[in-house]
């Protein structure tokens, strides 16, 4: 029926976007992304027609929600980089959007060490969006959850299944996934809205025996979010959560015999925060946020080398953060500008237990007892500003402080100056390059207001606390024709990280070390036909660090990635999928020094099938990654490299979603 409606309109108004959108949407969740893809493309084409009746204001706003959705049907086709590419645009075009906040958060969930980025959109999202059904998953708001790209356990994002139009009413969605190695997850979420008042509870469970030794983890989360508005212009929001994990070593080890089998962690945390957007007027909106979170740590290992018999550390940290910003809107520049302080208290307790000469030379092994209250304070403060010029020409010109008073380290100050351009020459043409300066700063819980992005590069990494860094970049994306897409990006980032060496009476000191990491990545997207689409990805990565570190498990790594693969759907519900990644890895690994040369090459195959249940009642799917069991060496990037992007062993995983409206 409302297919037929739409095509009605489409015959008797050619020229308005609406129907397109609208139809698009429809087609998108009934399992046709490819028509979709189409149907949008033309509605943003017509989308200028709306000026002789709408504001430029209202107009952007068109765009950025066209440009969220396409990028939504991007992801369901595969085509990850343009989703991000789509996203970015939407935020650049109108900062306000929530539902392009809502899609760079989803859509960073895929990718590896972007876990700050991820919670700190979806925070911004939060802070931004209406009253509305759509439910804040529990995992969703958490950094370094410790789960295989592809085994969540929910893949979507939860307003895949959402009807277009709210209203008052409950809704619950659960999802889950089983799998071999003892893994299973399950996430229920009950939400509603009344009046002016939305609501949402759930929890979230992950439990895994890991692919090897030692490898098991257990994760709790459960959270509770209300919102509502107090006027047209005035909306406020609550949430509590609270997170439980045990795990083994997690790390990812290129040379597995460097496994720690006693190491073993375990965490308890509870946050609450609290947050205000105000609409002073159609172009200038104000947001705050404020937020508390007490986290317990503690850590255990043995046996870690001749001398060091066993280690103990538990961490006992309190943190507050307080932030504010001011969204202005105009023809000519958006202007996002703010504010933020955060302070950090607590104690760390070490024990080191040393191996010493046996009696009657000596006393056999003596405990080193340590203590230290890692306080800090800090404070930043920044302006983006997106200027539009001539020639479909954008240009990001920022700049941010940050004022940073450790106890351990001492005093860091430092101005960031960010520089970014987007450019379309050409339709369907897409420039991007930027060069910025950043810092890793304490957050609560990882998150900031704070702009993620300049012209489409990241800028909040997993990096060490009070990592200094460089990055600069350059991207072309071109649609060759309707079905056709083909990009390519470089960039590179020069780190200055603090690295703390724990000495024999237990006191600690830092020393910075040099690191350098170039990435160059491109891309081919092709849908031959309204019911297949294809790909084509390959990057190379470079890690180079200082090699009296060991640290972070590589002095030295080059690692190559090629992957070609599809996807198929039909109109019945049915989706299979099929990609096929080579690795080629060569570098200088381990943990102790000297490095070790290691290199190791290997193909991954991972196959899926998956049926979207009619009426939006949720998705069912089955897939197996690295379907031939293929084993393998390979070392992970990051410096808490624990979500890997492969295992050395196959795993065939079931995962249901599931949503009663």
């Amino acid at each position: 029926l409302d297919e037929r409606e739409y095509a009605m309109a489409k015959e008797l108004d050619p020229l308005d976007p609406t129907p397109w959108f609208y139809d698009a949407i429809a087609k998108q969740t009934t399992n046709r992304p490819v028509e979709a893809l189409h149907d949008l493309d033309r509605a943003i084409e017509l989308n200028d027609n709306r000026a002789i009746y709408r504001s430029r204001l209202l107009l952007d706003a068109d765009l950025a929600a066209r440009s969220a959705s396409l990028a939504r049907i991007y992801s369901d086709l595969g085509f990850q980089q343009l989703a991000l590419v789509e996203g970015w645009k939407s935020v650049e075009t109108d900062p306000t959007s929530d539902s392009a906040h809502r899609l760079l958060a989803d859509s960073y969930s895929a990718l590896p060490r972007h876990e700050v980025a991820r919670v700190s959109e979806l925070l911004q999202a939060q802070l931004l969006q209406p009253i509305n059904i759509t439910p804040i998953q529990p995992r969703l708001a958490e950094s370094n959850l410790f789960l295989l790209s592809q085994g969540g356990p929910g893949a979507l994002s939860f307003n895949e299944f959402n009807p277009l139009f709210s209203h008052d009413r409950l809704a619950l969605q659960l999802s889950g996934l089983g799998a071999e190695h003892s893994t299973y997850g399950v996430e229920p979420v009950v939400s509603g809205v009344y009046r002016n008042l939305s609501a949402s509870a759930g929890y979230s469970r992950f439990k895994t025996d890991g692919f090897r030794v030692n490898d098991d983890q257990r994760d709790d989360i459960a959270n509770a979010f209300v919102q509502a508005e107090l006027t047209s212009q005035t909306s406020v929001l609550a949430e509590y959560r609270h997170r439980e994990t045990v795990t083994g070593d997690l790390t990812s080890h290129f040379f597995l015999d460097e496994v720690r089998q006693p190491l073993r962690t375990d965490s308890n945390q509870n946050s609450i925060r609290a947050g205000v957007r105000h609409v002073l007027a159609p172009s200038s909106t104000l947001l705050a946020t404020a937020m508390y979170q007490k986290f317990d740590f503690h850590l255990s290992d043995r046996d870690v080398d001749p001398v060091v018999q066993a280690i103990d550390v538990i961490q006992d940290h309190q943190e507050f953060g307080g932030e504010v910003q001011h969204l202005f809107r105009s023809r000519l520049f958006d202007l996002v500008s703010g504010a933020g302080f955060f302070d950090l208290s607590g104690k760390d307790t070490t024990a080191q237990t040393l191996a010493l000469p046996p009696p009657p030379d000596g006393p056999g092994t003596i405990t080193v007892p340590g203590q230290t209250k890692p306080g800090s304070r800090h404070g930043n403060a920044y302006a983006y500003a997106n200027v539009r010029l001539p020639l479909r020409l954008t240009l990001t010109l920022g700049l941010s402080g940050d004022f940073l008073r450790t106890d351990a380290v001492g005093d860091t100050k430092q101005v960031n100056p960010k520089l970014g351009a987007t450019w379309s020459p050409f339709g369907g043409t897409t420039v991007r390059a930027a060069v910025f300066r950043a810092l890793k700063r304490t957050l609560v819980a990882d998150q900031t207001v704070e702009p993620t992005q300049v012209a489409g590069f990241n800028q909040f990494f997993d990096d060490v606390q009070i990592t200094r860094s460089w990055r600069y970049g350059l991207a072309v994306d071109q649609k060759v024709a309707r079905d056709v897409f083909v990009g390519a990006e470089g960039s590179g980032r020069n780190l200055t990280v603090p690295l703390q060496v724990v000495n024999l009476d237990g006191t600690s000191s830092f020393r910075d070390t040099d690191m350098r990491e170039y990435l160059a990545r491109g891309y081919a997207f092709w849908t031959p036909l309204e019911w297949v689409a294809a790909r084509a990805e390959y990057s190379f990565e470079r890690l180079s660090r200082d090699a009296d570190r060991q640290a972070f498990g590589a002095a030295q790594a080059n690692t190559h990635r090629a992957q070609i693969g599809a996807r198929a759907f039909h109109r019945s519900g049915l989706t299979a999928s099929a990609a096929a990644t080579y690795y080629n890895q060569t570098g200088f690994f381990g943990q102790q020094s000297p490095f070790t040369a290691g290199s190791d090459r290997f193909w991954v195959v991972d196959v899926g099938l998956g049926y979207r249940l009619p009426g939006r009642y949720g998705l069912v799917s089955i897939a197996a990654t690295n379907l031939l069991d293929q084993k393998f060496n390979f070392f992970e990037n990051g410096i808490n490299n624990t979500n890997p992007t492969v295992q050395p062993g196959r795993t065939v995983l079931g995962r249901v979603t599931l949503a009663v409206p």
